[in-house]
């Protein structure tokens, strides 16, 4: 009995993991509303993690620039993908969105 709850809360567990860690598409009122001064972390609590990462560095491994990408799940019907490229001190220097079709 115990090992069946506990697989039952595990895979509970699993299906919220996964829910969580992937970040939909971003709505057009959300991205217009953004400034292009916010902070990461402001983007961070609003959207959630992103769903990809890049990372631009120097030859020191200096962060120069991050860019977050948020791609719309395959049953989503706001089918935008959402970029927003930070500068080395965390601040919002651009954003574009791409038709998905």
């Amino acid at each position: 009995m115990k090992k069946t709850i506990l697989l039952l809360l595990v895979l509970i567990y699993g299906s919220l993991a996964s829910q969580l860690a992937s970040a939909d598409a971003i709505n057009m009122r959300d991205y217009t509303l953004l400034r292009n001064t916010i902070s990461e972390a402001e983007v961070l609590y609003k959207f959630g993690i992103s769903d990809h990462e890049t990372i631009r560095s120097d030859y020191h491994h200096n962060i120069l620039s991050k860019t977050w990408f948020y791609i719309p799940k395959k049953n989503s019907t706001n089918k935008w993908i959402t970029e927003f490229r930070f500068n080395s001190n965390g601040k919002l220097i651009a954003k574009d969105r791409y038709r998905v079709f």
